[in-house]
């Protein structure tokens, strides 16, 4: 900012209006619709196409450089199941199907795999310290040890290279083996006992070398646990078996002696006397029983017999020699009943057979006699029996209680002994099986497939690196180039400047890139964009009070260099050549350039104007190229603002209202000095000047705030010095502006010489 404009600072619109309320959009713009968007968008890729390509190119050819100088990997994969099913003995575990999947054993072969202890079997299988791949310490030195090298040989102090030692080997094995596990990884997928084990190497076979040894070394690992555990246990058991052994017998022998020394006789887990007892107590169940029938026998028969009623005894019943007697009888009895219907009782015959009949009477009562003194027999030799098995029940009774005194101990001996016979067998058959493992082993886990030599590396992925390295460009350069426009601090469109400054855009100014000045090409080119631009604008502020049109317009800018004089300049030439009377004033009088831009010399300007003596037509100046009027303004003013704010001025303006159509004030910056605002409430209609991408847009919008707070009337706003090829690249070339893809539609600039 010139120096000249910061003799007075008024006060910044944020004190006056919160900034808050001041909406900032995207610098590609806010569309109010989808297809506004699309545009806003392929109008921003349009803008920015040179940096988003330059960007990209840059971008694609650094990262694809850098992809095309990684060295390549190559990854090769062994798979390894394991075998979860029980091995040895039991045939139907063995031909049973897979178990379930236990993820806390899958995990631990994991681990396993990925031990330090496999990792360094696999070094030493394939000698990997002597590959410089894997030992750093065979790198070639660097510059700088290279370097240092020199020096010592030139110097005479290098020391000849001498064997590791044991420590420095160690610590070589050590950062092998961490190197080994860093290119390896074991893989499962979670669903199945599958393990992946992946070795990634920039030599393709030693890949597959490496993934190979890690298989093997795994199985082998296996083994030699399963063979130590197989040898440790049989060692153990060797040492225990002959002391168990004697520890058997000594039992065995101790419930022998006891039983001995106890003379207790078992049979069927119980002592000879208690199944003596038992079986004596069942004989004087059935002695006591058979004595009792019998006495039951007797008494009846002796009942019977005194009764008379013998013959329905059951002893006599079941005799047969008393049967055939009684069938006898019974054949004598017939007889004597017939002879007796024959004879008298005196007959011989009647005397025979009733003598026959009487003796077989005899007989018949002498034999049941004897079977009465049968039964008393029987009853005595029952008796008999019965108490001699008594006795010998008394007398085992104290010989068992004697012996179950002694019993528990002797099972407890007996349990002993039992116990420590099948502790030494389970031992020895234990043992046998061992030593038969010992001699047969397997692995917990087989090879399903070996590792072969990958075709093609596995990093980088070329071509899906290039794409990624050609789309990350793309979007590095989009980020780049929103960057940019997220830089730009000024308008560039219409509608951005209306849509956050919340003010009219009245119209556009191109860029006067041809020769001359801009005021004088509006003479000489009337029809040219550029005075169609000025007549455009004239027509807005016209119209932006139908009812009564602004006689007096105030130009302004937020700040310095907007253009705002050669607008005003532009302004009144292109009034006057419409037929209509202009005056135009200069009230910059910090840095007056009406006088110098019109090409006139030195007259009255204000505030000589002011002073009694003088007439305000002396002060009234003529434009030779078009008729129209102004006023100049003269530096050296102590008190800018008082002189324009004065009584004097007012009454000039007043006065120069009837006597002109328009009036222009050309102001100073608003936001450089007070002097706008105070000439604001003077003028019918206050215009500001906005340079285009060039004026922040946060002093544009605190310019416009501070008018508003003032309560000047502030029509619009002009974007001036327009790239017109550049608007168009924001897509907001519209018809009416009379610009399209950056070339004129209406206002096809003459020749020079052109009649004006």
């Amino acid at each position: 900012m010139n120096t000249m404009y910061s003799v007075e600072m008024p006060p910044r619109a944020s004190s006056i209006v919160d900034r808050r309320s001041v909406r900032f959009a995207n610098p590609i713009g806010e569309g109010v619709n989808m297809s506004d968007d699309l545009l806003n968008v392929w109008a921003f890729l349009k803008r920015r196409k040179k940096i988003i390509g330059a960007c990209t190119a840059l971008a694609a050819l650094v990262s694809m450089t850098m992809v095309l100088q990684i060295k390549p990997q190559y990854t090769a994969e062994a798979s390894v199941m394991l075998d979860m099913r029980p091995q040895g003995g039991d045939m139907q575990a063995m031909l049973s199907g897979a178990p379930i999947i236990d993820m806390a054993v899958v995990r631990t072969e994991v681990d396993v795999l990925r031990s330090s202890t496999i990792a360094e079997r696999v070094v030493k299988d394939l000698d990997l310290t002597r590959n410089v791949e894997f030992n750093g310490r065979l790198s070639p030195p660097s510059l700088r040890s290279r370097v240092a090298s020199f020096v010592l040989d030139v110097l005479g102090l290098s020391k000849a290279e001498t064997a590791l030692t044991a420590e420095e080997q160690k610590r070589e094995l050590q950062s092998t083996t961490d190197a080994v596990l860093a290119a390896t990884s074991v893989i499962n997928d979670g669903r199945s006992y599958v393990l992946r084990i992946r070795a990634t190497s920039g030599n393709p076979k030693l890949a597959a070398d490496i993934a190979n040894a890690y298989s093997d070394a795994y199985f082998v690992s296996q083994l030699e646990s399963k063979f130590e555990s197989v040898r440790r246990a049989n060692s153990w058991l060797n040492e225990n078996l002959a002391e168990m052994q004697a520890k058997v017998e000594a039992s065995a022998k101790a419930a022998q002696s006891f039983m001995a020394e106890k003379k207790l006789g078992l049979s069927n887990g119980t002592t000879a006397a208690t199944q003596q007892i038992s079986e004596l107590n069942s004989q004087l169940l059935v002695a006591s029983t058979a004595r009792a029938q019998k006495e039951a026998s007797l008494n009846q028969l002796r009942a019977l017999v005194k009764d008379g009623g013998v013959d329905a005894a059951a002893p006599v019943l079941s005799s047969p020699l008393i049967q055939e007697l009684r069938k006898q009888e019974t054949e004598l009895v017939r007889q004597e009943a017939q002879l007796s219907a024959k004879y008298k009782s005196d007959h011989p015959a009647m005397i025979k057979i009733d003598a026959q009949t009487r003796d077989m009477r005899q007989k018949i009562a002498a034999e049941i006699s004897k079977i009465v003194m049968s039964l008393e027999a029987e009853v005595s030799s029952a008796r008999v029996s019965e108490n001699m098995l008594k006795s010998s029940v008394q007398k085992l009774q104290d010989v068992a209680t004697v012996q179950n005194e002694a019993w528990p101990q002797l099972q407890e001996l007996e349990r002993q002994a039992t116990a420590d016979r099948v502790l030494y067998e389970n031992f020895l058959n234990r043992f046998k099986q061992t030593s038969a493992q010992e001699t047969f082993q397997q692995a917990d886990a087989r090879l399903l497939a070996p590792a072969a030599i990958p075709r093609g590396p596995s990093y980088p992925r070329t071509n899906m690196m290039l794409a990624l390295c050609l789309i990350g460009s793309l979007i590095a350069a989009l980020i780049v180039a929103f960057i940019v426009e997220r830089l730009d601090i000024g308008f560039r469109t219409a509608d951005q400047l209306e849509r956050q400054a919340q003010v009219s855009a009245l119209g556009l100014i191109p860029e006067h890139t041809e020769g001359g000045s801009p005021e004088d090409y509006v003479v000489t080119h009337p029809v040219s964009p550029y005075a169609e631009a000025i007549r455009t604008i004239r027509t807005s502020l016209r119209f932006s009070n139908t009812d009564n049109p602004p006689k007096v317009i105030l130009i302004t800018s937020a700040v310095p260099e907007e253009g705002k004089t050669s607008f005003s300049l532009s302004l009144a030439r292109s009034i006057v050549m419409s037929g209509k009377k202009v005056l135009l004033i200069d009230c910059d009088l910090r840095r007056p350039a009406v006088a110098q831009r019109f090409g006139a010399g030195n007259g009255l300007a204000i505030p000589e104007i002011f002073d009694e003596a003088m007439t305000i037509d002396s002060a009234i100046q003529l434009d030779v190229k078009t008729g129209a009027r102004y006023i100049a303004a003269k530096v050296g003013a102590l008190n800018p603002q008082d002189i324009l704010g004065s009584r004097q001025m007012q009454s000039l303006i007043q006065k120069m209202r009837s006597r002109y159509d328009i009036i222009i004030l050309d102001t100073p910056p608003a936001l450089a000095v007070s002097d706008a605002m105070v000439l604001s409430h003077m003028a019918d209609a206050s215009l500001m000047m906005v340079h285009w991408g060039r004026t922040p847009r946060r002093s544009v919008i605190d310019a416009i705030q501070l008018f508003r707070a003032q309560g000047a009337h502030l029509a619009g706003v002009v974007l001036s010095r327009v790239d017109v090829k550049g608007y168009a690249a924001y897509g907001h070339s519209r018809p009416e502006y009379g610009y399209a893809s950056g070339e004129p539609i209406y206002g096809q600039t003459p020749p020079p010489n052109a009649a004006t």
